[in-house]
Formats: C-alpha cells, sequence, structure tokens
C-alpha cells in the first residue's frame, strides 16, 4: 500500500514538475480550473524543492521552507480541497496528495532530521494532519479514503518514530502521539465511526 501511494504522489509531481527536484532551489505551479490558490515560500534554503499541481476549483495549497534540505509535493483534485505544508530548520520531505472534496490536510515538520510526512486521502470532508518537532529520523503516514475522517499524528523530542494511519469508511478518528525513541505504531480502522488514540513515551 504505502509503495503504491507514494509510487502515485511522485509519479503525479514529476509528471509536472519535469526536473525540478534536480534543482536547487526551485518552484513550481501548475493549476487548472478556476479560482484555485497556490503559494510558495523559500527563504535561506540549499536544496529545496516544491510543487503544487492544482486540478478542479477553489482548491488552496501552500508550501512554506525556511532553512531546509527537503522538497514538499503538493497535488490536489477536485473541489474546495486545502493543503498546507511547513518546514522549518530540517532536512524534511514531505509529500501532500488529495482526491475529492473538501479535504484538509497539512504537515508541519520542524528542527529535525530526516522527518518524512506522507498524506494521501480521496473522498470527501476527511482531515489530517502530521506534525514533526525536534525529531530525527521520524515517519508519519496517513491513509484516508471515505468521508469524514479524522486523522493526526503527532511527534516530537526524540528519534526513531514511526507513526501510520489507515482508514477506510465514514466518520472514523485516529490519532498517535509519540515523544521519545524507538517508537512505533499504526492503526487500522474500516467501517463507520470508529474511534483510536495511541499515545507513546518512552527511550
Amino acid at each position: 500500500m504505502k509503495t503504491q501511494l507514494c509510487a502515485l504522489a511522485s509519479g503525479l509531481a514529476l509528471a509536472f514538475a519535469g526536473a525540478a527536484a534536480y534543482a536547487g532551489s526551485t518552484a513550481d505551479t501548475y493549476q487548472s480550473g478556476f479560482n484555485n490558490d497556490a503559494s510558495i515560500t523559500q527563504a535561506y534554503n540549499t536544496a529545496a524543492t516544491a510543487s503544487i499541481v492544482q486540478e478542479g476549483n477553489q482548491n488552496v495549497a501552500s508550501a512554506d521552507q525556511t532553512n531546509v534540505h527537503g522538497k514538499a509535493d503538493i497535488y490536489q483534485a477536485g473541489f474546495n480541497n486545502s493543503a498546507k505544508v511547513e518546514q522549518q530548520s530540517t532536512g524534511a520531505n514531505s509529500k501532500i496528495v488529495q482526491q475529492g472534496d473538501q479535504n484538509v490536510a497539512s504537515t508541519d515538520q520542524r528542527y529535525g532530521y530526516a522527518q518524512y510526512a506522507d498524506i494521501y486521502q480521496s473522498g470527501f470532508n476527511n482531515s489530517a494532519k502530521a506534525t514533526q518537532s525536534s525529531v530525527a529520523y521520524a515517519e508519519s503516514q496517513i491513509i484516508q479514503q471515505g468521508n469524514q475522517n479524522v486523522a493526526n499524528t503527532s511527534q516530537k523530542n526524540g528519534w526513531d518514530q514511526e507513526a501510520k494511519i489507515y482508514q477506510a469508511g465514514f466518520n472514523n478518528s485516529a490519532a498517535i502521539t509519540q515523544t521519545g525513541a524507538f517508537l512505533t505504531a499504526s492503526t487500522v480502522q474500516q467501517g463507520n465511526q470508529n474511534v483510536s488514540t495511541i499515545t507513546q513515551k518512552g527511550w
């Protein structure tokens, strides 16, 4: 599942970004439809690359990178989707793909090393957020298919953290919070109105 979705997101980004990934600091935007809004801000970067592709109407996307070595890929298709990537003082690599309507996704990566956050959503009115702060070798993956699902991952103050959430159905909620080192957690929910909360602390 992860390989397929990552390949999908990478393919979509590369199809429109071309050779952007090989540039030292590159911003690339493609929009189709009407009333879409995209913004890219890059400051004091060494090898940052941002590519935003929006197809549909009234989608909003932003990528803000400061003092980073990673790239941010956002792809949205449909109506009234919102995606936001923030990276500051980190070697992060973030990727958001949304297909459907009124989905909201955000990644916030700060003050770390080798941080990876991947969000994929399809359906209607889903919400996903991945936060990584002061952590090294952190991996977060959120996959949501269906309607009105909510997923949040929070990783901070440590290293070697892995959090994965997969939800399919209607009105599911999942949260993973990790603080410390050598932590692994995953949630899989299929159906309707399921709730899962995982909190991990340790060294």
